[in-house]
């Protein structure tokens, strides 16, 4: 079969070389032509491909910006309204459950043998609260409910 080529729709089998292919199409097609639009079809989606890369990089940038901002921890006894804000806020992708019971773990408690214990921590509330704060795109506070005994096991 080398050599030979299907040339119209009624199957006709016609022995052609190279040349005779050249001939063929330097009457009816251009090639400079083809050139012309594969480059302006390759332009566009170019400039395509650079427009979108622009708007990912500025959305990457506003999110690191989001990730990035800072959330203040604070404790709140609830009657006497006494508080303990954390020392150090944490950035919004630190906002973890594991995170946050560290930062608290490392403020200075009155009996120093004991751990701290806050029942907050160990309901449905406070994951969801996490959860928003983590979502959100405003500057946030997250307060903790405390009870006055639970205020006054730290240090502070």
């Amino acid at each position: 079969m080398k050599g030979k080529i299907w040339l119209n729709h009624y199957n006709e089998l016609i022995d052609m070389n190279f040349s005779d292919i050249v001939t063929l199409f330097n009457g009816t097609l251009h090639f400079g032509f083809i050139a012309d639009v594969l480059s302006v079809v390759g332009t566009v989606f170019a400039l395509f491909g650079w427009l979108q890369a622009k708007a990912n990089h500025k959305q990457m940038t506003r999110e690191q910006e989001r990730m990035n901002s800072r959330i203040k921890v604070i404790l709140k006894e609830n009657t006497t309204k006494r508080q303990i804000v954390l020392p150090v806020h944490l950035r919004r992708l630190e906002v973890t459950r594991a995170e946050l019971l560290g930062r608290i773990g490392m403020i200075p408690m009155k009996n120093k043998s004991n751990r701290f214990a806050l029942n907050y921590l160990h309901t449905a509330l406070f994951l969801e609260e996490l959860n928003r704060i983590q979502a959100s795109n405003q500057a946030e506070k997250l307060i903790i409910p405390c009870s006055s005994e639970e205020i006054e096991q730290f240090a502070v």
